[in-house]
């Protein structure tokens, strides 16, 4: 598997998008995972820099609609990809 990167972060997100989309998944539901997602790595995941050690501070202190906004902004990002 290659080394996920910010470089290559939109493409593998708009893979995964359109993967769910194939399967069925509606755009609310993308982004219901990708809160989920938020919150496992939040819990799980040791911050490797500064950067990810703010963003899980930050998905730490956000409320529920903070979340989702967040999601949001991840699902509008990987959409827009062009491959």
């Amino acid at each position: 598997m290659e080394h996920l990167s910010v470089e290559n972060f939109p493409k593998e997100l708009a893979d995964k998008i359109r993967e769910g989309k194939r399967a069925g998944l509606s755009d609310e539901q993308i982004v219901d995972g990708i809160i989920h997602l938020g919150d496992v790595l939040a819990k799980f995941v040791r911050p490797d820099s500064p950067e990810e050690s703010l963003m899980k501070e930050m998905w730490r202190v956000a409320s529920a609609d903070e979340k989702r906004t967040l999601a949001s902004l991840v699902f509008r990002l990987g959409s827009r990809v062009v491959h």
